[in-house]
């Protein structure tokens, strides 16, 4: 007893040198980048961005890498659920690296995110070690400390999110901070005269269901479906305004 005493007692000295963590980090052999280009930019050119991170991530990495696999923009069904996309300018980059390998994933991972400051410093983006384990640990957060503000005043909740964000970021240990929420996205402000519409018989629902349809397609207004009978697959069915020619309008779907 007096041995195993002295021994713990020895043990303790070692205490000041240990890794201190808010929750202690698991090399999954993988990593994952939520990045955005500047807001409201159209899909093809975040596909380009994103091929130039693609590349980069192969150069940084070279033979232990696996594979890489991204995911752009986002569709308006219900994969949606499944993607942490916000628009035509995000996307997640998944990376995948090899077993056995020259560096632990983190080491990569900040190698990784070191050249994307420096090269494109006009994307911002959000590192995680993309485990299982940090996922349950964390509850489903992105990160393991998550703060939410509420407010039915979006810019004000965006202000003090803003600014909490600049003071975090003065405390020592931290290492990104992320809002994923974004205020400055390209919009539309429609003013209907009321009146003039009522005497064509339209309604603003109306009005607004057909600007829906003219851009987008008329799937999140009136969604409807056709079954193949062959094979039995259920396939949306949309139709949208075509682009104007010599001054007609046509439709097709």
């Amino acid at each position: 007893m007096a041995i195993l005493g002295g021994v713990f007692l020895a043990s303790l000295a070692i205490y000041p040198v240990l890794g201190l963590a808010f929750f202690p980090q698991t090399d999954a052999g993988q990593f994952t980048i939520n990045l955005k280009v500047p807001t409201g930019t159209r899909i093809e050119n975040t596909e380009q961005y994103v091929a130039k991170v693609e590349k980069l991530i192969r150069d940084k990495i070279g033979p232990d890498l696996k594979m890489v696999v991204s995911n752009i923009g986002v569709v308006p069904d219900f994969s949606s659920l499944y993607t942490t996309n916000a628009g035509p300018y995000t996307a997640t980059v998944q990376v995948a690296l090899n077993e056995p390998r020259r560096l632990s994933s983190f080491e990569y991972m900040d190698q990784v995110k070191r050249q994307m400051a420096r090269e494109y410093p006009d994307i911002r983006t959000f590192f995680s070690s993309g485990s299982m384990v940090d996922a349950i640990l964390n509850m489903g957060m992105p990160a393991p400390i998550d703060i939410q503000v509420s407010s039915p005043d979006l810019h004000q909740i965006y202000d003090v999110a803003q600014r909490l964000a600049s003071d975090i970021r003065q405390l020592p240990g931290v290492g990104e901070i992320y809002i994923p929420q974004d205020m400055n996205y390209p919009a539309l402000r429609l003013d209907v005269d009321r009146i003039h519409a009522a005497e064509l018989g339209l309604t603003q629902k109306d009005v607004v269901d057909n600007v829906i349809t003219a851009l987008n397609s008329n799937y999140m207004i009136a969604p409807n479906y056709w079954v193949d009978r062959k094979s039995g697959n259920d396939y949306y069915l949309t139709v949208q305004y075509f682009r104007t020619r010599a001054g007609r309008d046509s439709e097709h779907g």
